[in-house]
């Protein structure tokens, strides 16, 4: 009796503590589905916005490299010339401008597209994977709220069992301990109801965050984890809906990967297009003493000692650091989506086979059990007994739940689905 007069207070104070779930008076409250949270987070997420300015960046970088470099060098000498008898001015004027034959700027404009290529790649394998985190929150939100209801259920059949415990002590059917236990249950039921519900404020919260959501709008998840965990409705599923022909070539940060190889190679395409000499032409005009002198010059340049290996040693390095990374990234995201479409065969077949034979069962019984303790068939213990089963079997259909609507988020992610 002590220990249930401690806790009573105690769950009171923890009831009165907490943050009510509709917020503040005045708070707006914004109620999204997992279809409006995934068209939200295209729109203003805020990890979208720097994604998208690097590929504004690299098209910047692609007009950079088409600008010819027609810059004329202009050189101008003027000077006194002193003769036995008198001292005349010579001037020299030169205009000279350098070609690139060696096909340098197409490769330059080459090397600037791949990277822009680049660049969108990223920017969409960045809305993969923010679209991945908001799918996570989202489902994690909807498993916790299942998890409310569940422990709500059970506050509710603990507080009747509690009540007919109450009414049997008075009466003398049962002991004290049968009510104090009763009592503490109750207790433990209400703090499972507030930890559930933290942890519901918890995903949400993540899930504004991704969202870019104001601080002062209260976001709420609505939804059913069933049907993000196995679509298609109530019925029966066939398991074959899931596609074991994977098929990861859609993955942008796979193509991100094949434009880095692009540009490695234009990179080295433009070092070795240094080794051919370049060619300058020009004119000139020549004035000493009473002469007047037009000139063409031609120059050249002899790479002697730069010939470009040194451009060509990096961009070499660059193309097989990307195409380690392709293989790599590529052979991981295989075993992603395989490993993915295991635990979403195996979970889906698991809570079909929940619903088929045990679902009914388990509703039959909840309602069973405080109607019998009332009549004194079963007694506090087998309640108990009853009641953990009860708990546990709606925690782990809720577990198969998030297993299989988490893999199946996963599952669209590794194959670049998730768009």
């Amino acid at each position: 009796m002590v220990r249930t007069r401690l806790i009573g207070p105690f769950v009171c104070v923890l009831l009165w503590a907490s943050p009510a779930r509709a917020g503040e008076p005045g708070q707006p409250v914004m109620k999204i589905n997992y279809e409006q949270a995934l068209t939200l987070a295209r729109e203003q997420a805020p990890a979208l916005a720097v994604a998208r300015a690097r590929v504004g960046e690299g098209e910047s970088q692609v007009d950079a490299a088409g600008v010819g470099r027609f810059n004329p060098q202009i050189m101008a000498s003027a000077g006194p010339r002193f003769g036995a008898n008198e001292a005349n001015v010579d001037v020299s004027v030169r205009a000279t401008q350098w070609l690139e034959v060696g096909g340098q700027r197409g490769h330059r404009i080459e090397a600037a597209r791949s990277a822009v290529d680049a660049s969108q790649a990223r920017s969409e394998d960045t809305q993969r994977l923010l679209l991945r985190d908001v799918s996570l929150a989202f489902v994690a939100a909807l498993y916790w709220r299942q998890r409310v209801e569940i422990a709500e259920q059970n506050l509710e059949l603990v507080s009747a069992v509690a009540t007919v415990a109450r009414r049997r002590h008075e009466v003398g059917d049962v002991g004290g301990l049968a009510e104090s236990s009763a009592a503490l249950a109750v207790a433990q039921a209400r703090i499972d109801v507030e930890s559930a519900l933290a942890a519901v404020d918890r995903a949400e919260g993540q899930l504004a965050a991704l969202l870019g959501v104001e601080a002062e709008v209260e976001l709420v998840t609505v939804g059913e984890l069933r049907e993000l965990a196995i679509p298609g409705g109530a019925g029966d599923i066939d398991n074959n809906d899931i596609d074991i022909n994977i098929d990861i070539d859609a993955r942008p940060d796979l193509r991100a990967f094949e434009a880095d190889a692009r540009e490695a190679r234009a990179a080295g395409a433009l070092g070795r297009s240094n080794r051919a000499p370049n060619l300058a032409v020009g004119v000139g005009y020549v004035h000493e003493e009473s002469e007047h002198v037009m000139l063409g010059i031609v120059g050249i340049t002899l790479p002697v000692f730069d010939r470009g290996q040194g451009s060509v040693a990096v961009a070499e390095a660059r193309g097989v650091r990307a195409r380690a990374e392709l293989e790599a990234t590529r052979d991981t995201a295989a075993l992603e989506a395989k490993t993915a479409v295991a635990v979403v065969r195996r979970t889906t077949d698991a809570a079909l086979q929940f619903e088929r034979d045990g679902l009914a069962q388990l509703e039959r019984t909840e309602q069973m059990v405080t109607v019998s303790y009332e009549k004194g068939a079963v007694t506090y213990d087998e309640v108990l007994t009853v009641r953990l089963e009860l708990v546990a079997a709606k925690l782990g259909y809720a577990a198969l739940l998030l297993q299989a609507a988490t893999g199946r988020v996963e599952l669209t992610a590794a194959t670049g689905a998730l768009q």
